[in-house]
């Protein structure tokens, strides 16, 4: 028996719920010509077993049903991670989009200045997605979730509408994974064919027009010729003055030249320090759900970078402090390996705490993983913490992002073998049940 979802079938939160049902398998009928006395002000999922209200807890409701759609991430780490994605959606992108775009719609007045801060609110969401999006080829995991379905519909919109060639220029990690969601079936079969906005229409047309009406001002200040002719004397002073003016402006030039390389070093140092800090407590937090002794994961801010994926690991391990309002840390007593890519090199580092070093040696577990690729290198070797890499190499098909995968799930199945990980099929806590799991 198909479910009845009662919605306004045009608007974006409902067209996440359908995308949802199609990778989830689900029959869900829309009924046509619902007013709004019938559906309310918000989605409304009608099932056997009750009603389901709020686009959200519909999208979850239907994500989770089928566990082999993978919508909602292959673990409980990637489930939490899905949930920061979709609540980062719902308040730094699809609010002030909404403000930007409604009025286009017709559906409310434009209040320029409440348009004018939405628009630089959604600069800095599409900075946000963009960045995350550089070494992912998805929001989580690597294959489409919820978190893809929910940032993809809210888009829509606004790409169609707003987001001209101009604005969208900065976001091409953004813009390459968009149109691959696009490309996927599911979402093809109900946002069907999706027209950007072309140039000089939205953010670029608004803000080229005050630089029109600027240029038609400063025209009459040319026509004001009689003043030249006045001071033939000062005109004869200004030849000579720009040599002058040349050396010091050359001078001045040179100082933002000299960037300090030591300076940007501690920066990104500070950076890699606070990621690796999060994601300690992260990684606690997911172990304790779990009952997980050892994780395999990756970070961004390395890239690639030997030093600083040590200074990332350091962080992770270190000692939590609960009183603090950032909670950084906490993960010591948790074996891990770390990936980090970047453009030259595939860099991972192992960890195992002594508590656990009669149960999985450090040098053979990171030994094991790079023995995926000959050239991979061991460069530091120790009871507690080994360090090494898979160069790039493009002859032979060796790419950091390419080989980042593979090598996670062999550090996972040498943890199986050893009996330090859980099976794929044994994690009951994450179980989620259908009709088809009770006898009727």
């Amino acid at each position: 028996m198909p479910m009845k979802l009662y919605s306004h079938p045009e608007k974006y939160n409902t067209k996440k719920i359908l995308i949802a049902a199609k990778y989830s398998d689900l029959e869900v009928e829309a009924p046509k010509g619902a007013d709004a006395a019938a559906t309310g002000k918000i989605p409304v999922l009608e099932t056997p077993g009750g009603c389901i209200f709020s686009s959200v807890a519909i999208a979850r409701y239907v994500s989770r049903i089928s566990r082999t759609a993978g919508l909602y991430g292959q673990n409980i780490l990637e489930g939490g991670t899905i949930d920061s994605w979709i609540e980062f959606c719902t308040h730094e992108l699809e609010v002030p989009l909404c403000t930007w775009v409604f009025p286009m719609q017709g559906v409310c007045k434009e209040v320029p200045e409440a348009t004018a801060c939405a628009k630089e609110d959604v600069r800095a969401a599409l900075g946000v997605l963009n960045n995350h999006l550089l070494h992912n080829t998805f929001m989580v995991g690597h294959q489409v979730t919820l978190a893809d379905i929910c940032v993809c519909c809210a888009l829509v919109d606004g790409m169609q509408l707003v987001l001209d060639e101009e604005f969208r220029k900065p976001y091409s990690n953004l813009m390459r994974w968009f149109n691959l969601c696009l490309q996927q079936p599911e979402f093809a079969s109900v946002l069907g064919s999706v027209k950007l906005c072309g140039a000089g229409k939205g953010a670029s047309a608004s803000s080229s027009a005050p630089k029109a009406a600027a240029k038609k001002e400063a025209a009459p200040k040319k026509e004001a010729a009689p003043k030249k002719e006045a001071k033939k004397d000062e005109g004869k002073k200004k030849k000579e003055e720009p040599k002058k003016e040349d050396k010091g402006e050359a001078k001045k030039d040179e100082k933002p030249a000299t960037a300090d390389p030591e300076k940007a070093r501690k920066d990104l140092i500070k950076k890699v320090d606070k990621e690796g800090g999060k994601r300690g407590v992260e990684i606690e937090g997911a172990a304790d759900m779990g009952g997980l002794q050892f994780f395999c994961t990756s970070v961004e801010l390395p890239d690639g970078d030997l030093e600083l994926l040590e200074v990332s690991v350091n962080a992770m391990n270190e000692k939590s402090d609960p009183t603090q309002e950032e909670r950084r840390g906490g993960s010591s007593g948790i074996g891990k390996m770390i990936f980090s890519a970047g453009t030259e090199r595939l860099a991972v580092l192992a960890y195992v705490p002594e508590a656990k070093q009669k149960e999985l040696n450090c040098e053979e577990w990171l030994q094991k993983v790079l023995s995926l690729f000959p050239s991979g290198v061991i460069t530091k070797k120790g009871k507690d913490i080994c360090v090494g890499y898979v160069p790039q190499d493009g002859n032979n098909n060796v790419f950091p992002l390419k080989i980042r995968e593979p090598m996670l799930l062999e550090a996972n199945n040498f943890l199986r073998k050893k009996g330090l990980f859980p099976e794929d099929d044994s994690d009951d806590d994450e179980c989620v049940f259908g009709d088809d799991d009770f006898p009727s």
